[in-house]
């Protein structure tokens, strides 16, 4: 009986002294979990960039944790071996457990269950069973334009702008209706619409693929395959630019420089060039993401490099007419300018902005312009503004991400020579993922992933409000069509006074970087793994 109270008063007195012993572990692991949720929440930021400071977190804590087990923890050598291999084998398990699923704009990591079906199978599964609706007798014919086209990336002018469409904001009443919502293939590509048909890319397993889908139904009604596959951690798998169509025919870059021309009724090829073969350059980081820019006869692309930062190529045969400049490539997408009674081509490229001539190639001027100069990264597009303010001067604006801010550029002519004069330039709005619109004299974006309103004319911030991720958005009259990055669609009032939300529905869902497009009632949204078309009232 004394050796059983014995016994009972050791285990007594032993437990608070376990529980001091493992407290200051138990803390340790909480605070880490506790700022490891925090940095993935956006919450805290300790380097700007979540997913290096989550690799940080995870260091330090272990560091600390094997600290504790060998000079605080007092326990025995083979004790404190045995907890190390249970601290790590419950590590593992919980890396068996998730599964990377890329990044947010942000930085921020996207895990889901590893065993969760991977958008390849999704989208597989979704094609065994809707093969039989596609790829019936389908007469396509693209050079039947309306007044509702959109047949470029964002828009024919690339404005961002959808004119002569009166879009109803009462979304309670009038809700959008789904017309269809499928899985596709992966990629960052938008539509080009003309008529009845929407043609995207996309990345299907070992092909690129440009795919032409009925507007109304999404059935597929014919596609293209070319063997190349673009992969990269950070956006993943798939082709970047949005195809170009023109008097019939579809004009396509793949993120692995395939340029495509085809026959707009079947997707079969006309001709192709690889462009960055042609100009003995190595792809971007983020691979080719510039959508080609019909002009005339000709087909400009931005390869990048010495020589060739812009590209021209006859539209009917893919033979090279011109190359001109020697800044590398970026991610924003030739544009046409009407400056001086002439057209000119913006490059917005990894140097900073460019004047091409564009029957000769001939660069201009360039005005430096440097965005993140590890990676250079330019992706908004310059927004031509010719004629502007009382003065009647012809203007660029233009913004990017990564602390640089944005600027309005004059571009002057003197003795036959342009040259760019900077009206102003700050950082109030800094436009890393998507572009902006401009109404009524104020500029509308994200920066970085809050809505801003700032004065075209001095560049002063009106307002910053609304948190929409890194998404993207388009100007109907006077209402913003704001894509968010979670796949929610927003409506907000374009006006200078303050933010005004006045609806939101979920179009999509997780990670959505890719422009909408609206074609008369028709929104169409896709993401890496699926695309929807909704009817909006009017």
């Amino acid at each position: 009986m004394s050796s059983t109270f014995s016994t009972k008063r050791t285990l007594e007195g032993s437990s608070p002294s376990l529980l001091r012993q493992w407290c200051p572990a138990v803390l340790l692991i909480s605070v880490s979990i506790l700022a490891l949720c925090a940095v993935q929440a956006d919450v805290v930021s300790l380097t700007g960039k979540p997913s290096r400071d989550i690799l940080l977190l995870i260091g330090v804590a272990e560091l600390a944790f094997y600290i504790w087990i060998r000079v605080f923890s007092g326990m025995r050598l083979t004790h404190q071996a045995l907890t190390l291999i249970l601290f790590v084998g419950l590590q593992s398990c919980a890396f068996l457990m998730a599964r990377l699923d890329g990044f947010t704009g942000d930085g921020r990591l996207i895990l889901v269950w590893r065993w969760s079906p991977t958008p390849e199978q999704l989208f597989d599964q979704s094609r065994t069973k809707r093969a039989s609706a596609d790829h019936d007798s389908v007469a396509v014919d693209l050079t039947e334009t309306t007044q509702w086209d959109s047949p470029a990336f964002r828009g024919a002018d690339r404005s961002g702008r959808v004119k002569r469409v009166n879009l109803s904001t009462d979304w309670d009443r009038l809700p959008p209706k789904q017309l269809w919502r499928q899985p596709i293939g992966r990629g960052w590509s938008s539509f080009a619409v003309v008529g009845n048909y929407c043609v995207t890319q996309e990345q299907r397993r070992e092909n690129e693929i440009v795919v032409c889908y009925e507007l109304s139904t999404g059935r597929e009604v014919w596609v293209h395959r070319d063997p190349a596959r673009f992969d990269e951690t950070t956006g993943g798998a798939g082709p970047r630019a949005t195809p170009t169509i023109h008097n019939g025919f579809v004009y396509s870059v793949g993120a692995t420089g395939v340029l495509n021309c085809l026959d707009g009724g079947t997707g079969k090829r006309i001709w192709s060039v690889d462009i960055l073969k042609d100009n003995s350059i190595d792809n971007r980081l983020f691979g080719m993401a510039g959508s080609p820019l019909v002009v005339g006869t000709l087909v400009v692309v931005s390869p990048g490099g010495k020589g060739s930062s812009l590209a021209a190529y006859d539209s009917k045969t893919g033979r090279p007419v011109w190359k001109g400049g020697d800044a590398a490539a970026s991610y924003s997408s030739p544009q046409l300018a009407q400056f001086d009674g002439g057209h000119r081509i913006l490059s917005f490229n990894a140097e900073g902005l460019s004047v091409h001539d564009p029957s000769t190639g001939q660069e201009s001027c360039r005005y430096p312009w440097v965005s993140n100069p590890s990676e250079r990264n330019n992706v908004c597009q310059p927004v031509p503004l010719p004629g502007f303010g009382r003065e009647k001067v012809d203007c660029i604006f233009i913004s990017s991400g990564y602390g640089k801010g944005s600027a309005l550029l004059e571009i002057r002519r003197l003795d036959g020579r342009f040259s760019f004069h900077k009206r102003w330039g700050n950082r109030n709005l800094k436009a890393k993922f998507s572009s902006v619109v401009i109404h009524e004299g104020c500029v509308y974006g994200l920066d970085g992933s809050i809505l801003t309103c700032i004065d075209l004319k001095t560049g002063q911030r009106h307002w910053k409000a609304g948190r929409y991720g890194y998404g993207q958005l388009i100007l109907v009259g006077s209402t913003l069509i704001i894509q968010l990055e979670s796949g929610e669609i927003a409506l907000v009032k374009a006006s200078p006074h303050s933010h005004q939300e006045l609806a939101r529905f979920g179009a999509l869902d997780g990670r959505t970087w890719n422009h909408p497009v609206l074609a008369g009632r028709h929104l169409l949204v896709r993401n890496d793994r699926e695309a929807a078309c909704y009817e909006l009232r009017q």
